[in-house]
Parts: C-alpha cells; structure tokens; sequence
C-alpha cells in the first residue's frame, strides 16, 4: 500500500497540473492561432465536458476492466494528447486533445479519491490530506513552468514536460510488483479482498448523498470563483495594481498547500464533523472581514486565512460523506466529484455575471453567502446522522428484548 500510495501523490500532482496549465498557456494557445477568448473559454469548457465524463464512466470502468487497467488508459489518454498538442497541431486536433485530457484527469482524480479512502491504513483523512497537498503543488508550480518557457520562447515545451511526466507515471504503474497491487487487478465486484460493497443507495442514504451533492456543488463554485476572480476583486475594491493582484492567487495556493499539510491529522483528532462545522465557519468570518476590509496588507492576511481554513474542505467532507454511506465509496467519490466539477462551471458563470451586473464589492458577499449554505449542508447532515441512530436503535431494541 505505501508504494500504491506513494504514486497516488503522483497522479494527484499529475492532475494539480492538468487542472490549471491550460489557462497559463492560454494566451499565447490563442495568438498562435489567432483565435479569441470566446475560443479560449470553449476549450475550457470541453476540457471540464472530458473531466465529467471521465468521473462519470469510473465507476463502470472499475467495474468491467479493474483500476489498474483503467488508471493506465486515463495515463496513456494525457500522454498522448499533450504529447500531439506539443506539436501544435490543427485547433480542431487541440480541441479533441484537450477532451482527452480531461476525461484522463477525470478518471485519476475520482478513482484514486475513492481508493485512498477504501484502502488507507493510516487515516483517511491524513492521506485524503496529503494527496491534496500534492495537487496543490502541482497547481503551484506549473504557471511557474509555463512562465519560464514563454519567457525562453519555447512555451510548447510545456506540453512535452506534461506529457514526459505522465509517461514516467505509466512506467511506473506498469512495472509495480504484483503483491503490492493486489487489489487493483481485479474489477470490484471479484476483488475478495476489497471492503464489502452494496450495488445501490437505501432511501435514508439519497437523502443524505443529495445533501453532500449541495454541499460540493456549492463548495466548488466557492473554491474556483474565490480563485479565478480574486485578481479582478482586489483591483476593482482596494485598487492594487494588476502584478499584485495576480500574485494573489499564488498566496492563497501557498496558503492552501501549507494548510493541507496539517488538516488530515487535525480532522482524525477532532473528527470529521466539529472540523467541517469549524473550518466553514473561519472561512465565512475572513470572507465577511474581507469584505469590510480597505487594507491592501490586511487583505493579503485574510487571504492567508481563508486559504487555510478552506484548505481541508473537499478532502474531509469527501472522507465524512464516505463514513456516513459505507459500501459505496467508489460511486459516492464519483457523484461527489462530479456534481463539485458541475458546480464550479455554473457558479463560475454567476459569480462572472454578477460582477458584470453589479458593483464588485457585492461578489464578496455573494462568497459570503456560498459558505453559508455550506454550513446550512453540515447541519443537516449532522441532523441526518442523529436521526440515523434513533433508526437503528430502533430496530435493534426489539431484537435485544427477545
């Protein structure tokens, strides 16, 4: 399991890459082809259609053909599209690339998500944890890479280093030993080794899952729009010029990364559902203490702080919702994944038009409101598991009287 583990950090540094090197490379992408940004945003969207997709067909992959065999198509799939768009070929080639990227990414990031949570011999959360800090470095340092190559004119050769770094992560997925893949041979339903799995949701358990669909949906449109927008907020409400407003989003990333380096064992000591309760909660207070803020200085520390109270949130809720639902784990991460993925594409759009609509200052508070319903979920889900209880209580007093 430790070298299982050691190379799901790799495929999650793989996608922290993929999630964010097409938007750096987008502005010389679309000189090159002399395209807009109308083009740019539909390669984005496709490049989110692919990632859906991929969440999507994971399950009913792992089913038919096992994860070994399924992690190595998604590996192959980045491999060879950013190894062709290195070359620079047709838009109509970079475009099918890009979906190819995406259902690559898709796969990894759901697959090992429910794997680490099926499997982990140390915490779920720690090692949820500790695969988070890795998609965060590889977030943080890829503008970096891309940076560098523009500046030495050489920008395609990012796509060859992407594709060069998941072809050294098929090598080592084909190579690993036998015994140290046991449980990846196999498709889940004849892997005996494997937790025991149910093949659907009970009533109780919908309701449940609906309320960890909010939850993500929510949570990823709060992540993202905070992300993508935050240049564009600290410009039009402390007027800070563009250079630091940009290295905005690189403080937060550090925030998150230094964050996620302490979340996993800080949920497993407290546990999962005073953290969730906790962690929002901060978040909401240095959203709100943001908006009521004028101070170049004392924003960038309340940057800091939303980065690390927000640092743990998918990965522990991910862990949590798991432990409310056991048996599923391999179509809960998927559905959770996927309706955060959808999330973020639709909540982007709301946040980017009310900034059009509105004055600037008001997007802050509509963050505001986005943790608030995240709060709202945790309750809930926390009423759900107290009813839960009595249910089973319920059922086992009578046996035990008889």
């Amino acid at each position: 399991m430790k070298r299982i583990f050691a190379l799901s950090c790799g495929f999650y540094l793989l996608i922290g890459i993929t999630s964010v090197f097409m938007g750096s490379l987008l502005p010389e992408l679309l000189s090159h082809y002399e395209r807009g940004y109308s083009d740019g945003g539909t390669l984005l969207f496709l490049q989110f259609l692919g990632f859906l997709a991929g969440v999507i067909a994971s399950p009913i992959m792992s089913t038919y053909i096992g994860r070994r065999s399924m992690l190595l198509i998604a590996l192959c799939c980045i491999t060879a599209a950013c190894l062709v768009m290195g070359f620079l070929p047709s838009w109509m080639w970079i475009i099918l690339m890009v979906l190819f990227v995406g259902f690559g990414s898709g796969i990894i990031e759901s697959s090992i998500g429910a794997f680490t949570i099926e499997y982990a011999e140390e915490g779920k959360a720690v090692a949820m944890a500790k695969l988070d800090v890795f998609f965060g470095v590889g977030a943080l340092l890829i503008p970096a890479v891309v940076s560098l190559c523009i500046t030495l004119k050489v920008w395609p050769y990012t796509f060859f280093t992407i594709s060069g770094i998941t072809l050294i992560l098929v090598l080592l997925w084909m190579t690993m030993p036998a015994a140290s893949s046991s449980k990846l041979h196999t498709s889940d339903k004849t892997d005996s080794s494997s937790p025991v799995t149910k093949t659907r949701y009970t009533a109780r358990q919908v309701k449940l899952l609906a309320i960890f669909i909010v939850f993500f949906f929510v949570y990823m449109g709060l992540e993202l729009g905070f992300m993508n927008f935050l240049p564009s907020i600290l410009i039009e409400t402390i007027h800070i010029p563009k250079s630091l407003a940009s290295l905005s989003v690189t403080f937060l990333w550090i925030a998150m990364v230094i964050g996620r380096l302490f979340v996993g064992r800080v949920a497993e000591s407290v546990k999962y559902l005073p953290f969730l309760f906790w962690s929002t909660l901060g978040s909401l207070f240095f959203i709100i203490a943001m908006a009521l803020n004028s101070s170049e200085w004392a924003t960038y520390l309340l940057i800091f702080g939303i980065g690390v109270f927000m640092s743990g949130l998918f990965a522990i809720a991910l862990v949590y919702a798991n432990s409310l639902i056991p048996g599923m784990t391999e179509s809960t991460t998927s559905i959770l994944i996927a309706s955060g993925g959808i999330g973020g594409a639709i909540l982007q759009y709301v946040i980017g038009w009310s900034m059009t609509e509105w004055p600037v200052s008001y997007t802050v508070w509509i963050l505001a409101g986005f943790t608030v319903i995240l709060l709202v979920t945790i309750g809930l889900s926390h009423q759900w598991n107290i009813g839960n209880k009595r249910v089973s209580k319920q059922i086992i007093q009578p046996t035990n009287e008889m």
